[in-house]
């Protein structure tokens, strides 16, 4: 019997094949699968396509026992489409043999956590391009952020946000010019503010100020104040995010805080959010992500898997 696990996301959509003991067989990644950017009929596309990759590089063909999808913004706005996407992936399906019963639906936050934990019960905080906490006790599900790059707090997007408000005001003289700003002149091939600007507000705001973070981590390995001052306050904001979700679950023991999402490579980022966390909460124990989130989606469709 074979297990699928699908992570979708907002670039790209990964796709793993297992045995039920874990044996990896096959991996494939295809297009993006976000719902909220792309629409319900193209993320289940691209996420059929993904398992039909995988499943077509199997070599020995064996009955399928489950299949786990996360996708991103399912639990927040799509909960309710369940059927319709598992519809959507269904109808996609051309080479991978699989019954609707077979197929389950999740969000990438529970994949992110079930990647690193086999516990039930405590939280995950992501910090990609936008960050959010969830987290689960005893059939409490509470979250804070993840609303989109509009309402969250500290990914890369809003780190970006601040990169670029600090950067206009060393240009016009607000505060001094730093190793930040010469950077932030040269990723833009700018000058000025006006050369900036005409290419942040003509392109796709989260495509032109989410690298601006990597920009900022660099630097402030080199040093820069503003760099490090803006990479240490974020931290904060999302230790407060995460904070506000463990505060609504009321664990009375120690329970997992699993850590996934690019801007946790950042050293200052990552320090300042696991000290003000700790701070105030000494039952979690920190887990950093280091393995590929579709595994979760693996362990997930094992735990659904009809023998």
């Amino acid at each position: 019997m074979l297990l699928i696990g699908v992570d979708g996301g907002g670039t790209k959509t990964d796709c793993v094949v297992a045995k039920p003991k874990g044996k990896v067989v096959s991996f494939s990644t295809f297009g993006p699968s976000n719902p909220r950017n792309f629409g319900i009929e193209e993320s289940g596309e691209n996420i059929a396509k993904a398992i039909d990759e995988s499943f077509s590089l199997v070599k020995e063909k064996e009955n399928i026992g489950a299949i786990f999808v996360g996708i991103p913004a399912f639990a927040e706005e799509y909960k309710e489409k369940e059927e319709e996407i598992k519809d959507t992936i269904s109808k996609n399906l051309k080479k991978t043999p699989v019954l609707k019963e077979k197929l389950f639906i999740g969000s990438d936050q529970e994949v992110a956590f079930a990647c690193e934990t086999k516990e039930r019960n405590g939280v995950v905080v992501i910090a990609g391009t936008g960050s959010v906490a969830r987290g689960w006790n005893n059939g409490r599900d509470e979250k804070t952020c993840g609303c989109g790059w509009l309402g969250d707090t500290a990914g890369a997007f809003q780190i970006g946000q601040e990169v670029y408000k600090k950067t206009i005001q060393a240009l016009d003289g607000r505060i001094e010019k730093s190793i930040l700003t010469k950077m932030v002149l040269k990723y833009f091939k700018a000058q000025n503010i006006n050369e900036i600007n005409k290419k942040v507000y003509k392109g796709k705001h989260i495509k032109v100020l989410s690298p601006l973070s990597i920009i900022a981590n660099k630097v402030a390995k080199e040093g820069d104040s503003t760099a490090q001052e803006i990479l240490f306050l974020k931290g904060k904001d999302l230790a407060k995010v995460a904070l506000n979700t463990i505060k609504k679950l009321e664990f009375e023991k120690e329970f997992p805080l699993v850590l996934a999402g690019s801007m946790f490579k950042s050293e200052i980022f990552l320090k300042s959010f696991k000290e003000n966390v700790l701070k105030e909460e000494k039952r979690a124990k920190i887990i950093i992500s280091k393995k590929r989130p579709v595994l979760g989606a693996l362990r997930l469709a094992k735990r659904n898997m009809s023998f």
